[in-house]
């Protein structure tokens, strides 16, 4: 696999570049064109200028809002990336989103059993791209899928995707690379960190939110950007994403529109219930990461790096993203745009992302060449702003410990339990994981504080809190429930599981001393995960069998 990348300035110059490279000869050539200029009349002569000195090509393109090539971040550019390959096969097509559009045409036209990757182009505006993500996945959920929407440098009126012949501002455009021989890996970058409280998404249509914890979504905004956040709402906002977890992975979500029935159109879809925070890039978190993705990437067989970033990153970032962005060209040449959301797809995720750099490493041989990171001698970030950034981050962690602790023990407290076990049963649902609970009440504490003290109840709530932390596994949850109860959630675990570590907490229990008190104990409730299980039907038979413990002379288990 071979890869030559070139900036266009004129037909001529084309012609001898790809003179020059030999290319005429070539039999396997993909082709992208990233066009910062969103005017039809300046990209389309040079796609149909390329189709016709290399009619054997498959092209897709699309407007941007700024152009990645070598390692240089450009604007106002029509960049090219021409891939040639030994053995692997390229297909591309061109869809429009009209009334006959079926997603199974995409598998029938350009899906083959040795299909290993496909690649998105879409408008940035008027399509759905997380609906059109989640059905060309399922076509063929061991393709690795990467890709990016259109864009027109942060005026939101016009993107366009395009091949040699049309273009298009309600479609898309997809290249699928099928070979036995190709070898692709794929990852993302996003390192933006959760500010604020968490709030609930109480109405939303697919990509179009309206309301959280009730509130119209503008009000929320102005409440915490600002009322003049409206008269720049896209630009500004997409610096302050919606952070959402799937799954355990973090996903970013940047409005693009403000819909005229009040709603704000999102880059993907927002499901109601689900919780958010918004973010903010930390500069020194990001460019520092560089360094360390590089020492994994750099062992990576790489011929060609595709890369498909968020305009949002950039606006943020600025020329510090040159670290990120020449981070990839030191793996392999690369080439890509700047975009209006990120397609995704590897391993377990499939997202269709904001705020992120994706990029997809192609290759067709497994010899991986030595490699030395390149590095840009840019300026440092502002200071003024480095350091409130680094305020705002290490006071969002304090915010976040009192917020999520409970003050005296130091657990986890009610609420950020009940957000885990939501997110519990939503996962033992989807995966079949099984899960426990135990309830855990200290026997006859009334009594401790009536004799010694509230003080040395407070001591004696302390001490305890540290032996259920320290004697549960690492991946296990411990919270303070309320006075002198407290829950554990064990993850992966059987009744058989549960019973032993009661066993072992009983026993740790024993041995310490609570002086003055004389002896502790504890009451407890063990119940399981069964499918279909709510979390209330859950909680009542752990809280029943904690109840019957207590019944039935305290110092005890009962399984619920």
């Amino acid at each position: 696999m071979q890869s030559f990348n070139v900036c266009y300035e004129s037909h001529s110059q084309l012609e001898e570049f790809i003179s020059l490279h030999k290319l005429k000869e070539q039999k396997n050539i993909f082709i992208q064109i990233f066009s910062g200029f969103t005017d039809p009349k300046k990209f389309m002569p040079v796609s149909k200028k390329l189709k016709k000195l290399l009619p054997q090509a498959n092209i897709m393109g699309a407007t941007t809002c700024g152009e990645i090539l070598n390692g240089e971040m450009l604007e106002y550019t029509i960049s090219i990336s021409i891939s040639i390959f030994e053995s692997t096969q390229v297909q591309s097509k061109m869809y429009t989103f009209d009334d006959n559009f079926e997603v199974a045409k995409v598998g029938d036209e350009l899906i083959e059993d040795d299909t290993k990757a496909m690649i998105i182009f879409s408008d940035g505006l008027k399509s759905n791209a997380d609906n059109i993500l989640h059905d060309v996945y399922r076509l063929k959920p061991d393709m690795i899928i990467s890709g990016g929407r259109a864009a027109d440098n942060l005026t939101f009126t016009q993107t366009y995707i395009f091949d040699h012949e049309r273009y298009c501002e309600d479609g898309c455009i997809i290249a699928s690379l099928s070979g036995d021989s190709l070898i692709v890996n794929s990852d993302y970058m996003l390192y933006w960190t959760p500010i604020g409280r968490d709030m609930i998404i109480t109405k939303a249509k697919e990509n179009v939110l309206y309301e959280l914890n009730n509130i119209p979504i503008l009000e929320v905004y102005k409440k915490y950007l600002g009322e003049d956040i409206v008269y720049d709402l896209s630009r500004v906002c997409m610096e302050f994403p919606l952070i959402i977890k799937h799954d355990g992975v973090k996903i970013a979500r940047a409005p693009l529109l403000k819909r005229d029935d009040g709603g704000l159109m999102f880059a993907g879809n927002l499901e109601e219930g689900d919780s958010v925070r918004f973010s903010f890039g930390n500069i020194e978190d990001i460019a520092n990461h560089s360094h360390e993705r590089f020492t994994v990437l750099k062992k990576l067989p790489a011929e060609a790096v595709y890369v498909y970033s968020c305009s949002a990153r950039r606006e943020l970032m600025g020329e510090k993203l040159d670290d990120e962005v020449m981070m990839l060209e030191s793996i392999a040449p690369s080439a890509g745009f700047f975009t209006y959301g990120e397609y995704f797809h590897a391993a377990t995720i499939v997202e269709l992302l904001n705020v992120t750099t994706t990029f997809m490493l192609l290759s067709e041989v497994k010899k991986v060449p030595k490699r030395e990171l390149k590095e840009h001698n840019v300026k440092d970030y502002d200071s003024v702003r480095r350091a409130l950034a680094h305020l705002v981050k290490i006071t969002n962690q304090e915010l976040e410990h009192v917020s999520s602790h409970d003050y005296l023990t130091g657990l986890y407290n009610r609420s950020e339990y009940l957000k885990y076990i939501e997110r519990k049963i939503k996962g033992a649902s989807r995966y079949g994981e099984d899960f426990g609970l135990i309830l855990v009440d200290i026997d006859f504490f009334k009594l401790v504080n009536d004799n010694y003290g509230h003080n040395v109840g407070d001591k004696v709530l302390s001490r305890f809190a540290n032996i259920l932390k320290d004697n549960i596994r690492e991946d296990d949850f411990v919270a303070r429930w309320g006075g002198e109860e407290f829950i554990i959630i064990a993850n992966h675990v059987t009744i058989k599981n549960l019973e032993k570590l009661v066993q072992k907490l009983q026993k740790k229990i024993a041995k310490v001393n609570f002086k003055p008190v004389p002896r502790l104990t504890a009451s407890f409730g063990l119940t399981t995960y069964v499918e279909g299980d709510s979390y209330e039907e859950m909680f009542k038979r752990v809280d029943n069998a904690l109840y019957l413990a207590k019944q039935n002379g305290r110092d005890r288990y009962i399984i619920g």
